[in-house]
């Protein structure tokens, strides 16, 4: 049996004339799963991007970086951070020139 050639309900999923700005009216919006993205109602969700997770944070992506790659770089520049820091800390401490790092 092919389920996507057999007849649905008219009902089902929304229907055939379902729009989401009818659910956002609705006083039984809250029982529409993901009614507060597709339908964002409410002072809190107004001039907010909803869908912030779903978009790519920053150039790993485009690089070809995996999760695990991305946290060992993150990782290593911290640690490279921490150590100009002490150095430089170091060096006022001793009275000796600080280096520019900018």
């Amino acid at each position: 049996m092919d389920l996507l050639s057999s007849i649905r309900k008219s009902g089902s999923r929304g229907g055939v004339n379902f729009s989401w700005e009818d659910v956002t009216t609705s006083q039984h919006r809250e029982n529409y799963l993901g009614h507060s993205l597709m339908a964002p109602v409410g002072r809190w969700q107004k001039n907010r991007d909803l869908s912030w997770y779903a978009k790519a944070g920053d150039h790993a992506a485009s690089k070809g970086e995996t999760a695990e790659e991305k946290r060992e770089r993150e990782r290593k520049e911290e640690i490279k951070r921490i150590k100009e820091a002490e150095e430089d800390a170091l060096a006022r401490a001793l009275g000796l020139p600080v280096p520019d790092r900018s």
